[in-house]
């Protein structure tokens, strides 16, 4: 599995620093460094929740502060958010072991887990010692691992440009609704890049990737997207070759986005939500937005059950003035609705969503030519579990 540990010039350490309070014992990893050897230039989108965890607070003010950045520090298992004063003081705290064990500053800072809970800061500088110890050691699947929460498995990208690489994790699969970014999510290059032509690459890829999937329709407090370009590879990027760089990391994080998606909690199947034929793009993303964050849609595809009917009451409240005559629409290659019901075999619908764990629903809104693909996951008994015993 590979990923931010293969792009040249890049280091990765992990470290237990055991950060969740719980009964339940665990050998898991829960802290990572990741260290550039040379300054790199950083890029990151954060949670547009009003509600920002410390090291979102923290990590938005270095970004926009420095050119240049050495490197990540993140725990799993606490969020550091809603902490106050405390919180901040707490992330600011993590930075700093790093800069001293490393000799390199500044770096970022990210945390998941719990919400409203300070962090054991002794076991978190344990567990930072132990990372850094580390660097250059933990492979990109260790990385993944330990800011994996309620993950089932690690979350890894990696892609070869000519001559520059990109790599990346992720870690989510709950209180996904990104809006602007996702729980967390690490991408380094060693492109040479210059800062507003990465943050430009960054938001583009983000419209596309992790901007356009959902889970369960909650934002998080810590919501996190940060890419590193070092230069390490000697690959300059100008607005000349800009699109080699963009399909680079639109693939990388498409990859990701798909991963959590695909791990949504207690999740069975993921649905591709094609809207086509749309006025606008924008349209077209509200449509189908509207479509992936439906409990109804979401339950029925859980079910296998092809019901029309909520898919086309969930795109007309989109509020985008549809002509209900004019809309058709598929589930797999089936036509179900064309202006009214279609003529087809709920028989062998039902087959098609029972044997695939991807199930593509395409709406033709037939009003113009604009496009776009939301990705979700059905809901299931298991979701709930989940979250009812997040905290125990």
């Amino acid at each position: 599995m590979k990923g931010i540990a293969d792009v040249k010039g890049f280091l990765c350490g992990t470290g237990k620093g055991n950060i969740k309070e719980t009964l339940k014992l665990s050998n898991k990893k829960d802290i990572l460094v990741i260290v550039s050897e040379k300054p790199a230039t950083a890029a990151a989108i954060f949670t547009t929740n009003d509600v920002k965890a410390a090291p979102v607070k923290l990590s938005q003010k270095i970004v926009k502060t420095y050119e240049k950045i050495c490197g990540i520090v993140a725990n799993s298992g606490n969020a550091n958010a809603c902490t106050g004063e405390r919180g901040m003081k707490d992330a600011k705290t993590m930075a700093k072991i790093c800069q001293k064990l490393t000799g390199k500053a500044p770096f970022l800072v990210a945390s998941t887990g719990v919400i409203g809970e300070f962090l054991p800061m002794d076991r978190m500088k344990t567990g930072i010692e132990k990372a850094v110890g580390n660097l250059g050691k933990a492979t990109s699947k260790e990385a993944a691992e330990a800011i994996m929460t309620t993950d089932t498995f690690p979350k890894t990208a990696y892609f070869e440009g000519k001559g520059f690489t990109i790599g990346g994790i992720a870690k989510g699969a709950g209180m996904i609704d990104p809006a602007m970014a996702t729980m967390l999510s690490f991408i380094t290059t060693d492109v040479e890049i210059e800062k507003k032509l990465l943050e430009k690459a960054l938001k583009e890829a983000n419209e596309v990737s992790f901007n356009a999937i959902t889970v369960d329709g909650d934002m998080s407090t810590n919501d996190t997207v940060i890419v590193l370009a070092n230069g390490a590879s000697e690959k300059r990027i100008t607005e000349e070759n800009y699109k080699e760089f963009l399909d680079g990391l639109t693939n990388i994080m498409k990859s990701l986005a798909y991963q959590i998606v695909k791990d949504g909690e207690g999740a069975t199947k993921v649905a591709r939500i094609k809207v086509i034929g749309a006025r606008t793009k924008k349209e077209a993303r509200k449509v189908a937005r509207k479509i992936a964050l439906s409990p109804l849609v979401k339950t029925a595809i859980f079910g296998c059950d092809p019901n029309w009917g909520r898919i086309i009451a969930a795109a007309g409240s989109a509020g985008v003035k549809l002509v209900e005559e004019r809309i058709e629409l598929k589930i797999g290659d089936y036509l179900l609705f064309k202006g009214t019901k279609a003529d087809y075999d709920e028989s062998k619908v039902h087959k098609y969503m029972k044997e695939n764990e991807e199930i593509v629903i395409e709406v033709d809104l037939n009003l113009g030519s604009a496009s776009f693909e939301y990705l979700t996951c059905d809901f299931t008994y298991e979701y709930v579990k989940i979250n009812a015993e997040y905290r125990t």
